[in-house]
């Protein structure tokens, strides 16, 4: 994999649907009666991208930047268009389509303030002078200049294309004869899912140092999925306040137990609960001189004291209690002085094991610091994309190589439900071989994006169903026309 510069142009978030139309490349029969055009055809031609300039029913010309998330649903068909206007900008917006111009008051769409978003309608028949939202403003009218060949085409289609996505397995055959093909699809949700983040995490360096941003992150990632609002909040009042260049100036034999302090402390735990006390694995000793430096040294810091109830501990597994999770970072901070980053940098630099070092600065005496798995989760979604916007910065490109070469070879971290419910949507059970944590990252993407919202003609393992079906057609024609709809 080249360095991650490369990801956001090496991925098509097109590439699915531009594919999805391909494989309509079919003459519709010269003796078959053809139906009505339907919208669904329309919806599936202009989520294909078969036309990109138009041309309004008072001249204008229109550029399609983006035509849009295609809703399937309650609302305007396709949401977060982008369009242009003559020389005008570019406007965001959504796009309704419809047989005739005229169905917008047949649908009630001039009474409906859902439709006050559209700024784009797309018709087959221009039977009406003008389309008025809800608010008053007009919106442009195109007429979709599509061969009522290629939409006869889809329509007969999309039936036999819906019936293979989507469903309880989406690509189980394709992974049993192709796994490597899936396995690259997941590489490239993976690479997109790191993709966003980089471009996240080079937004808010341009506004805060790379050691606020990094520590930002990292309490997310320790909040786990139930307390990652308060562990937002513990930092925030961490950072406004200062607190950890005071621990510096700590006595290094009484640093440990005054980072611990400073975070329980603020976080509302102190004085630690019997059950608060067994889940963060130290000892008697050790919690008393944390309890006596909270209540002699805290000083302004008692002040920022969170209340107690803002965290989740109820079913939440003994390593992911949040008191667990404060102490682990307590060590992290203290073995780095504070600023994890230049450590984590230098074992990316150096090709070392970055999530066994990270696993490591979290443990400190018996408390046995995160897993394995939350470790590479953590390497994967933060410190990675964190470090390439930083490579990107500073124009750093062997950071950024190293970086990609990391990302290539992390291990697989834990299995989430997510990931595990993706993974079953996709390829039921068919074996795919090793997932590194790229896959999984992949999963993680594919689960949320694309298959919870029901985004199928936009899913680059849709985009493989489709690969194989066109490749079986020309293999066995005579199959695949049998089982098309009559």
């Amino acid at each position: 994999m080249t360095a991650q510069r490369g990801f956001a142009t090496e991925i098509d978030v097109e590439a699915p649907a531009r594919e999805f139309m391909e494989s309509f490349a079919v003459a519709a029969p010269t003796n078959s009666p053809r139906p009505r055009t339907r919208e669904l055809a329309m919806s599936a031609a202009w989520h294909g991208g078969l036309t990109r300039e138009m041309i309004t029913t008072e001249g204008e010309r229109i550029a399609v930047i983006f035509r849009g998330l295609w809703s399937h649903g309650f609302g305007p068909d396709f949401t977060d268009a982008m369009i242009q206007a003559g020389e005008a900008p570019p406007l965001t917006g959504a796009v309704e389509i419809h047989l005739n111009a005229s169905d917008w008051i047949k649908h009630r769409h001039h009474l409906d303030p859902r439709y006050n978003a559209v700024i784009l309608h797309v018709v087959a028949r221009p039977d009406s002078p003008e389309t008025r939202r809800a608010d008053g403003s007009i919106v442009p009218t195109v007429v979709l200049e599509i061969p009522e060949a290629e939409l006869f085409a889809i329509d007969q289609e999309l039936p036999e294309i819906w019936s293979r996505l989507g469903r309880s397995v989406c690509a189980e055959d394709v992974a049993l004869h192709e796994p490597s093909q899936m396995r690259a699809a997941l590489h490239r949700l993976g690479d997109q899912r790191f993709s966003e983040r980089v471009a996240r995490y080079e937004g808010e360096l341009t506004i805060e140092p790379l050691s606020s941003v990094l520590l930002r992150g990292l309490f997310d990632a320790f909040g786990y999925s139930q307390n990652r609002e308060p562990m937002r909040a513990l930092v925030e009042r961490v950072l406004d306040a200062g607190m950890l260049a005071s621990i510096a100036t700590v006595d290094s034999g009484e640093r440990l137990t005054a980072t611990r302090g400073l975070l329980l402390g603020i976080g509302g735990f102190l004085p630690l609960s019997p059950s608060d006390g067994e889940a963060s694995s130290l000892d008697h000793a050790e919690i008393a001189a944390i309890e006596g430096w909270w209540l002699q040294e805290s000083g302004p810091a008692a002040a920022l004291a969170m209340p107690p109830t803002l965290w989740t501990r109820a079913r939440a597994r003994p390593a992911n209690h949040p008191v667990a999770r404060l102490v682990s970072l307590a060590n992290l901070l203290t073995i780095t002085g504070g600023e994890p980053g230049a450590t984590l940098l230098r074992c990316i630099r150096d090709g070392d094991d970055v999530a066994r070092q990270l696993r490591e600065m979290t443990r400190a005496g018996m408390h046995p610091g995160i897993g394995d798995g939350r470790a590479v989760s953590i390497i994967a979604s933060v410190v990675l994309p964190l470090a390439m916007a930083y490579a990107h910065h500073t124009d750093d490109i062997e950071l950024e190589e190293a970086i990609s070469r990391v990302w290539s070879a992390l291990p697989r971290s834990e299995w989430s439900r997510p990931s595990k419910r993706a993974l079953e949507q996709a390829v039921g059970d068919a074996p795919l071989g090793r997932l590194g944590e790229r896959a999984i990252q992949g999963l993680l993407h594919l689960d949320r994006t694309l298959c919870t919202p029901r985004r199928c003609f936009e899913c680059p393992i849709a985009a493989e169903v489709i690969r194989d079906r066109q490749r079986r057609r020309h293999e066995s024609p005579a199959v695949i026309q049998s089982m098309l709809p009559t």
